[in-house]
């Protein structure tokens, strides 16, 4: 048995290094000296970048233990030195890593036009935290919305009325037409590109395309439950609501009073409330069973086990517990424990 003391263990450099190495976030139970110990701290944050935040003062404003951290882990960046955040070789290594590292970076490069395109083009939501001006930067938006449509929400306005840029957006996540002009929203095309990636982006369609009969269909077809935002006309038409339903069974609920008491789609619903409860009592059903069998047996073979090991640790199990809840608990673990095991065996 080992008998040296936790706290002397933190303090050996070596078994230190050893379990920083394995979890670079050990760093936190080291002794002060070896946070500041340069070899130590490079080898926990070569294996964990954010085990930077646990490093001393003077590491953290050391530029070779910042660059291992960010590669390893860009956003690492925000436990750097402030001469550091502002490093462009620094940052750059982080925002490639991680684009939302940008957020640590300095402002003056928040408004580096380089910088900012590395963070957008591995990270499409950092356009939030680029410069106003590199917001407006038509490029820029362009490479953000490609990786993230939702990005569009960052850009400027004049930006959220560019045809090309807002058709990109939605393209790669159709509930950025949420932020699209309303010139655009009430654009046919775009909306069916929207609602054909992401149903619920009929939400935000001009009142005129959540009337037409053909945006509808695509956007129940693909998310029944944005029959919500259909006109009240489309809402009442049976096939429209078929569609819906047929994608997700709850979408009924948004249908005309007179389609929810139809006599078809009442049945509908009844059938679709029997199967869903017929999958709940199927699975109860060998979950039971399962039990049932690891009951057997632990019961079969593994009862004088159970009493040798809660003989050997009921004194340190009722400290301060009453014995009857103690030797509850051990024997629920004993029970899984043992279970496990002779079903790996068996």
């Amino acid at each position: 048995m080992n008998t040296v003391a936790r706290g002397d263990d933190w303090t050996n450099r070596d078994f230190v290094r050893k379990k920083v190495a394995k979890y670079g976030c050990a760093l936190y139970d080291a002794s002060a000296e070896l946070r500041a110990d340069r070899e130590v701290v490079m080898v926990a944050v070569a294996e964990d970048g954010d085990s930077l935040t646990f490093a001393s003062a003077e590491l953290r404003a050391d530029r070779e233990v910042v660059m291992a951290a960010v590669a390893q882990n860009g956003r690492a960046l925000v436990f750097a030195s402030h001469e550091l955040q502002a490093d462009r070789g620094v940052v750059m290594v982080a925002v490639k890593e991680d684009g939302l590292a940008l957020e640590s970076a300095s402002f003056e490069l928040r408004n580096d036009r380089e910088v900012v395109m590395a963070a957008v083009a591995n990270n499409g939501y950092t356009l939030y935290h680029a410069s106003p001006e590199l917001r407006n930067d038509r490029e820029v938006a362009l490479v953000a919305v490609a990786q993230y449509g939702y990005a569009l929400m960052w850009a400027s306005d004049e930006l959220q009325a560019d045809r090309e840029l807002v058709l990109v957006a939605v393209t790669q996540y159709g509930y950025a037409l949420k932020f699209a002009s309303a010139e655009l929203r009430a654009d046919r095309e775009f909306v069916l590109v929207a609602v054909k990636e992401y149903g619920y982006a009929l939400e935000h369609a001009s009142a005129e395309l959540q009337a037409d009969r053909e945006v509808v269909m695509v956007a129940v077809t693909q998310a029944g439950y944005a029959l919500q935002y259909a006109s009240a006309e489309l809402r009442g038409d049976r096939e429209m609501v078929m569609a819906a339903v047929a994608q997700n069974g709850a979408a009924l609920f948004y249908a005309s009073a007179k389609l929810r008491n139809d006599h078809f789609f009442v049945w509908l619903k009844a059938r679709e409330r029997l199967q869903n409860l017929w999958t709940v009592l199927t699975v109860r059903f060998y979950v039971v069973l399962f039990v049932k069998k690891l009951q057997r047996r632990v019961e079969a073979g593994d009862n004088e086990r159970f009493e040798a090991a809660w003989a050997n640790h009921r004194e340190e199990l009722t400290v301060g517990v009453p014995e009857c809840v103690a030797r509850a608990v051990f024997q629920h673990g004993w029970a899984a424990h043992a279970g496990r095991k002779r079903l790996r065996v068996e």
